[in-house]
């Protein structure tokens, strides 16, 4: 298995030129396999797969034992390239000519990296990768959102390779049965216990940065109007935001984020390199008791997590205490390039994302402090049946949250065609800091919210 670490590249131009480069320069590949239909072949030993993947909170060593494991599988060998900053490295990789065979990088990054990729239509149909035999083993619904199907038309392009269940983590040494503050169920007792909290000189609640508000909101709109109203929001309906609903959802996040529930220094952190680690760790250190993540927080700050520290996970407070509990699931996608040149190697890969070898490989996967090289457990959950079951007794099997009242939320707002200007996620969560800070009224973000459903819905193909 051959690897490259990248830890710091500069990016050569935007991504959007980027994805037209990789089209203009790589349309035509000399390997016949770009658009062949032989995805269920089996490797011939030779082969090189060129497997580019995201280093974030996971580590680097789950990718080694996943390489080398398909490596001995198949007889093939793998070329891994790893970076925290994969985006710009793919940037500079594709202007040369140098197209990955499978991407492992999520839709929500800050670069709009896949996001643009789909746009461009530069990624594969990968839909026969889930033959009957591998939609038996995923869970129910992982693969009908949009979080796969980013068109809407039915076709796989993203495939879900990690899940977490999201939620309001809490700081577990203060809050919880026979602890300083009860845990809340709905919205009111959630900010009632923030008036309790103030006076105490502690904050309610924080967040990392303010895109981590994408769980939030998808799971208050589905919590708020059900399932079609949530599907039809993520297809841009035109009342998403002026129903009754959906404006209960923008002025409960204004109740959320402003002066008498958030952390002071929170918006300042969360527009500060490296500042979303110091809101978490305000969670951590008391000063804040909830904030919006996923379980990969654990691993991400075992470094500042003292040894007494008790994590803690809720779902988003509802509205009434009889209602359903709407828990958004996030899933991590892996992908191929329309122009690679062994996508068929590439189809096979994805599909051994799914095998027991790999689950069991990434229910066992540890981090390694890279200050102490202290070594602590970072389970990461493969989106087939079983598999979280299999979760030590905790805080991370607990976040998997199930039951006959608890409902799964999937999917991503609508890929559609390019529109010039547009930064979705800024758009969308980024007044989140103004309003926060007293900038943006929920009114104004209410009407740029309506006028950028207007532009996506007349952008949808």
């Amino acid at each position: 298995m051959k690897r490259k670490m990248v830890k710091k590249l500069i990016a050569a131009s935007l991504v959007s030129v980027m994805a037209a480069s990789m089209l203009a320069s790589c349309g035509s590949s000399s390997n016949e396999s770009a658009s062949g239909d032989n995805s269920g072949s089996e490797s011939e030993g030779g082969d090189v797969l060129k497997v580019a993947a995201f280093e974030g909170g996971n580590g680097a060593d789950i990718w080694e034992k996943i390489a080398a494991a398909f490596e001995e599988e198949t007889g093939c060998e793998v070329e891994l390239e790893l970076s925290s900053e994969l985006d710009q490295v793919l940037t500079k990789d594709i202007q040369n000519g140098d197209i990955p065979d499978v991407v492992y990088y999520n839709l929500g990054q800050a670069s709009g990296f896949t996001e643009t990729m789909l746009k461009e239509e530069a990624v594969a149909d990968i839909s026969d990768v889930f033959d009957d035999e591998l939609k038996s083993k995923m869970l129910d619904g992982i693969l009908d959102g949009t979080a796969a199907q980013p068109y809407g038309d039915g076709k796989i392009y993203l495939a879900p390779i990690f899940y977490t269940q999201t939620g309001f983590w809490y700081n577990a040494t203060l809050v919880g049965e026979g602890k300083e503050y009860a845990l809340p169920t709905t919205w009111d007792e959630f900010f009632e216990l923030g008036q309790q909290a103030k006076a105490d000189g502690r904050a309610l609640f924080t967040y990392p940065q303010s895109g981590y508000f994408d769980a939030t909101i998808y799971a208050m709109l589905a919590q708020a109007g059900g399932t079609d109203f949530y599907n039809n929001a993520l297809t841009y309906d035109a009342n998403t935001w002026t129903s009754d609903e959906g404006k209960k959802v923008l002025d409960t996040v204004a109740q959320l984020v402003s002066s008498d529930n958030i952390w002071a220094d929170t918006v300042a952190n969360a527009n500060t390199d490296g500042g979303f680690k110091i809101n978490q760790q305000a969670v951590i250190d008391g000063e804040a008791l909830f904030m919006p993540n996923g379980s990969w927080v654990v691993g991400e700050m075992a470094n500042t997590t003292p040894a007494d520290y008790e994590w803690g996970v809720m779902g988003v407070p509802k509205w009434s205490a009889d209602e359903s509990q709407s828990v958004y699931t996030f899933t991590e996608q892996m992908w191929i390039p329309a122009d690679a040149e062994n996508i068929d190697l590439g189809k096979e890969f994805i599909k051994f994302m799914y095998s027991d070898t790999v689950v069991d490989l990434c229910l066992a996967n540890k981090t390694t402090n890279a200050e102490t090289g202290e070594e602590s457990d970072s389970p990461i959950v493969v989106p087939v049946k079983g598999a979280a079951d299999k979760l030590p007794e905790g805080v991370i099997k607990s976040s998997f949250q199930t039951g006959d009242d608890v409902v799964a939320v999937t999917g991503t707002w609508a890929t559609t065609a390019p529109i010039e200007g547009l930064d979705m996620k800024g758009s969308i969560y980024g007044p989140i800091d103004s309003i926060s800070n007293g900038d943006m009224t929920v009114d104004e973000w209410q009407t740029q919210l309506v006028d950028v459903w207007e532009k996506c819905a007349g952008a949808m193909e």
